[in-house]
């Protein structure tokens, strides 16, 4: 795509790209792209953003799916991996305990231990359960849109293939009419 712009807004480059704004929003989340905003809040899109939108929506025109173009920019550096999540280092704070701690002492000190380590691994099991829940509703969705687009392409084969077998039969109708006309005079007359 030609530049001919230090930045654009999202209107104007949805524009440039013929898509929707909506679209160049779902490419942001989908591709972790931190797009700047001006002091107004609203969006505006570099050089470089410009370029990596039209990469997408080329490759989006030429039937690639989001994974897959996805692992292509990765592998391009055009883009990175969305960074990992990370637990803070003192989420479990070990206190140490006295060394003339009684039993009591240490069964309070377990039971904290305890309690924040539950904890953790709760909050981070939720994480994960909902990460997975996206993951599978994002494949859920791509499944149905390629399922959908094989569909209506299925169809338009069979509108052809019936069009034609359509076509077929009108002709040969129209071919053998006359000849069975022309048969049964035949035979009237030759009796």
């Amino acid at each position: 795509m030609e530049i001919l712009k230090d930045r654009y807004t999202i209107t104007e480059l949805s524009e440039r790209l013929n898509v929707t704004d909506h679209t160049l929003r779902y490419y942001e989340k989908e591709f972790c792209l931190q797009v700047p905003k001006d002091s107004r809040g609203r969006r505006y899109y570099t050089p470089e953003l410009a370029n990596i939108m039209y990469q997408i929506k080329s490759m989006r025109n030429e039937g690639l799916e989001i994974k897959a173009i996805r692992r292509i920019l990765q592998s391009e550096n055009v883009i990175t991996e969305p960074p990992p999540v990370v637990v803070e280092n003192d989420s479990l704070s070990l206190t140490t305990m006295p060394a003339n701690s009684n039993s009591i002492e240490i069964r309070q000190f377990f039971d904290e231990f305890k309690e924040q380590l539950i904890s953790n691994v709760s909050n981070e099991v939720n994480s994960a359960k909902d990460y997975l829940a996206k993951e599978i509703n994002k494949s859920k969705l791509e499944l149905g849109a390629c399922v959908e687009n094989s569909v209506r392409k299925l169809e338009t084969k069979m509108e052809k293939h019936f069009e034609d077998v359509d076509r077929a039969i009108e002709n040969w109708r129209k071919k053998n009419s006359k000849g069975i006309i022309k048969r049964f005079i035949y035979k009237v007359l030759n009796k």
